[in-house]
């Protein structure tokens, strides 16, 4: 049974709000239909309900006003239209439709705290009532509990919905949380996992005659080595996924990238570094989340 609730500015601070759901934000555009798609794909996989939310940018010191009042009933038309193409989609799925006035990236990182999921578009309308998802997502990636999917739209000759694989990439560090997370993503829709290693040689400092300190073949071996610890705890615990391993001579982000033509979903880890301006993402997921051609689903690892 559907369940269409239209909520206000506290919706999701009280214990009567759904929790281990998955969360879209909406802002109308072109980009942000093809994220509720994908959000509705995401809560019908994981049989929980779907939030449609959509945030009116809002000082929290100002009072609300008929101006106010203008933008809500504007926001909660854009999510019913979010809702029912989600509805459409799976006609049985539990959704709750909420708008928010308040600041925009303190009330989505609230979101994740009470979803198992959320997603955002690479990009969106911005302006009058909309969400600038394209520095949005970024700075939700950067600070969420919670895995962030950024979806992308692909390229329009490409076809659509048709089944991918669900691609991983493995780095040098701890990312076993993804990697488990793609598993279970490539479990639940019947799909093989490719995971990806990328290395490049380390370079002796004696410049101008820098050359790789080791040869290729030990380079090689390395990163087989680290690809296979990577994926062995997990082998086992998913026997029914089909999984390709990809060692690539190349820079990591390019090695994924490339991996992003056939994929259906990427699946990275979020390393998030605490730099002078605050949390921000690593140069890998920054490329990605801009350039991918499939969605990027980014798990947190600290």
């Amino acid at each position: 049974m559907n369940d269409n609730i239209s909520s206000h500015p506290t919706a999701g601070a009280d214990d009567t709000t759904v929790r281990g759901h998955v969360v879209v934000g909406v802002d109308g555009s072109p980009i942000s239909d093809l994220a509720t798609d994908r959000a509705a794909d995401e809560a019908a996989l994981r049989h929980v309900p779907l939030e449609v939310l959509h945030v009116v940018e809002w000082a929290p010191t100002r009072e609300e006003d008929g101006y106010a009042a203008q933008l809500r009933s504007e926001a909660e038309i854009l999510v019913a239209e979010a809702a029912d193409r989600a509805r459409r989609r799976y006609p049985d799925l539990v959704i709750v439709n909420t708008v928010t006035l308040a600041p925009t990236i303190p009330t989505l990182e609230e979101a994740g705290e009470r979803a198992a999921l959320v997603v955002l578009g690479n990009r969106g309308r911005g302006g009058f009532v909309g969400l600038l998802l394209g520095s949005v997502s970024l700075s939700v990636a950067a600070v969420s509990r919670c895995p962030v999917l950024v979806v992308h739209a692909r390229d329009t000759n490409a076809p659509a919905d048709e089944p991918g694989t669900v691609v991983v990439g493995i780095s040098d560090f701890d990312c076993h949380p993804a990697v488990e997370a793609a598993f279970a993503a490539a479990q639940a829709r019947g799909v093989p996992l490719r995971a990806v290693h990328a290395w490049t040689p380390p370079l002796s400092p004696a410049a101008p005659y820098a050359a790789p300190l080791w040869s290729g073949d030990e380079g090689h071996r390395a990163a087989e080595a680290t690809l296979g610890a990577a994926l062995s705890p997990f082998v086992d615990k998913y026997p029914e996924v089909s999984v390709t391993e990809q060692v690539v001579c190349d820079i990591p982000a390019h090695a994924l990238l490339d991996a992003t033509d056939e994929a259906d979903l990427i699946v990275l880890a979020a390393h998030r570094r605490h730099g002078r301006f605050g949390p921000n993402l690593g140069h890998v997921a920054h490329v990605l989340l801009h350039h991918s051609k499939a969605p990027v689903l980014l798990i947190p690892v600290d």
